[in-house]
């Protein structure tokens, strides 16, 4: 019989707190919910590792000034098994924001975390540090491209209902710098214009994270990000991008930092350089099973699109980052190498013929093919095997292999790949509005060496690592125009250990062992461990045991009369059993017996 740790709620009617529902049309998509208050934009958590975890949240002040609160780490979402715990201070210069580098924290767990301001709760997040070895099995989700006024996240739902993966992966595009659509009932993001100035990316964060949708996912999984353009301006680079007029919108430097800076707010990443956010490159290792490196393609050293693609001195990544990678790759034991970046590395040259050919986007790896030829040299020249490219940015679904030279590539063997590419669609952007069906096969006749393609619909994939492969599956929603719940699996394609190439697959994976519970949606109503109590007019004497099986003693004290009610709640956050006193005159005192249901 499952144990039942108490959890009570007492509500006196005249001070009862009536919590907002959640927006269900997108006028109140971002509408604050006074529930949550002073934790509006919810929680967060990211970059884990065996023994630690970064988690988030960001404190809405009624005056401003620096913030103080405290913050919890447990193994139960009452907080019993409290594990860790700290003080936290934030200000305006941190736009109230709060990271945590929890430590201390054993590997491959589940844990809930809080915190805590003026005696109100946040949202209880959940996070799950990454194993040291003996894993057989690990998921990710992998995400790009959510639009806020292009449509819901209704991928997002989609994720957050699964639970049956370990983190999240968004490879880029997480905001859009772009003004307001115009599009009917969209307008409620803020600001309605570009932004160029920190105060306006501090803002459009704030947009993206009231979003129930967006709010729920972080609060649920762990997410290893990746900026890609958007997250500053459109089609992004070191020194500029296309979507900044430099004078006009200020200095492209300011720009940038401003961005950035924003991006280490507002996400839960640990900067590989404390203080430095001009630098996210970083690996994040899930024992001796994978080590994935996230990679930045977009601000750090990445020259001007265009121009001649064989010219040394243009990068895409950079020397430094490329001396990193081949470095790490080099000297990684993990069984699969997942490199999460930003733009296409496959090749999609048109009419490629003798090495030359029309190049459809200068703006991913075929407009860099010198740092592609180098990183492919690294693979093949250290005979590192079981490379997996993740990617985002082009807002369509791609699966293929990834062949050193195309001349020598069979398509029908998979010799001459140097490894595989997923391609992950949209959340919300938008990509062709009619399908393009009868175009995939002239796609695989013009690139054979690409596998599967999707150019119309909204999704999310999944990686799915084992051992003995390595698979990627494509879901998509049926809309983002509306909220919608329905999702369908498309295809999957696989790469075997000690192979560079795809297969198809059979069948979707499926996780082999099943996650903890869920967070609750709503925050716990005391600071008090154990025992939620919404009114200081009432004083918990006693609750033994705790916790129990079939019954439970409490003794309380009321000093005030009022209707009270009681809920038990178990450790997932269910309602056991509710109970209504009726009208009780102050100082009551009671002794009760309540059993389980």
């Amino acid at each position: 019989m499952a144990r039942i740790l108490l959890s009570i709620s007492f509500l006196l009617l005249f001070c009862s707190i009536n919590k907002a529902e959640e927006p269900n049309n997108s006028t109140e998509r971002s509408m604050l919910d006074t529930s949550l208050a002073p934790f509006y934009h919810g929680v967060a958590s990211g970059d884990p590792t065996p023994n630690a975890v970064i988690i988030w949240t960001r404190v809405t002040p009624e005056i401003a000034g620096t913030v103080t609160g405290t913050w919890h780490v447990a193994l139960d979402t009452s907080f019993v098994q409290t594990m860790k715990s700290g003080i936290f201070t934030t200000d305006s210069t941190k736009d109230y924001t709060v990271k945590i580098d929890v430590t201390g924290l054993q590997p491959n767990t589940w844990y809930f975390y809080e915190f805590t301001v003026d005696g109100k709760n946040s949202v209880t997040g959940r996070t799950k540090t990454a194993p040291v070895s003996g894993k057989s099995q690990q998921r990710f989700a992998f995400v790009s491209c959510s639009n806020y006024p292009n449509g819901f996240f209704n991928a997002y739902d989609r994720i957050t209902e699964r639970n049956d993966i370990d983190a999240v992966l968004h490879l880029g595009d997480y905001i859009y710098e772009y003004g307001s659509l115009g599009i009917p009932g969209r307008t409620d993001q803020l600001p309605t214009y570009e932004i160029t100035k920190l105060a306006d990316y501090r803002q459009r964060y704030s947009t993206y994270r009231l979003d129930p949708s967006c709010r729920n996912v972080h609060q649920q999984y762990p997410f290893i990000s990746v900026w890609d353009d958007h997250e500053t301006a459109n089609n992004s680079y070191t020194l500029g991008a296309d979507n900044h007029t430099q004078g006009a919108e200020g200095l492209w430097s300011d720009r940038k930092s401003y961005g950035q800076k924003a991006y280490d707010e507002w996400m839960p990443i640990r900067l590989p350089e404390t203080g430095n956010p001009n630098k996210i490159w970083r690996k994040i290792s899930y024992g001796n099973l994978v080590d994935i490196f996230m990679l930045d393609t977009r601000l750090y050293d990445r020259s001007l699109q265009g121009g001649n693609t064989n010219d040394t001195s243009r990068h895409l990544i950079g020397n430094e980052q490329m001396e990193w990678l081949k470095t790490e790759l080099k000297n990684s034991t993990a069984k699969w190498k997942v490199l999460g970046q930003q733009v296409m590395m496959g090749n999609l040259k048109l009419f490629w013929q003798n090495g030359n050919g029309v190049i459809l986007n200068n703006d991913q790896w075929d407009g860099y093919e010198v740092d592609r030829k180098k990183l492919y040299d690294i693979i093949l020249d250290n005979n590192i095997k079981n490379v997996i490219v993740l990617t985002g940015d082009i807002h369509t679904a791609w699966a293929m292999d990834l062949p050193y030279n195309q001349a020598q590539y069979n398509a029908f063997t998979g010799q001459g790949s140097v490894g595989v590419e997923f391609v992950c669609t949209s959340v919300t952007s938008g990509s062709s509005p009619i399908p393009l069906n009868a175009f995939y096969g002239l796609v695989g006749l013009l690139f054979p060496h690409i596998k599967n393609v999707e150019l119309t619909k909204k999704g999310y994939s999944i990686l799915d690592l084992t051992d003995a492969k390595a698979q990627g599956d494509f879901y998509y929603v049926k809309t983002v125009a509306t909220i919608d719940t329905n999702q369908t699996f498309d295809q999957g394609w696989f790469t075997e250990a000690g192979t560079r190439w795809l297969k198809k697959a059979r069948t979707k994976t499926t996780q082999a062992e099943q996650n903890i519970y869920p967070a609750p949606l709503t925050p716990r109503t005391s600071t008090t461990v154990g025992i939620k109590n919404k009114s200081n007019s009432l004083v918990m004497l006693s609750a033994y045991p705790n916790p129990f099986i079939d019954f439970i003693s409490v003794q309380f004290n009321t000093s005030t009369s009022a209707n009270l009610f009681l809920n038990v709640y178990d450790l997932k956050g269910s309602l056991v059993k509710a109970i209504d006193f009726g009208f009780l005159q102050k100082v009551y005192i009671k002794k009760l017996l309540i059993l389980k249901t």
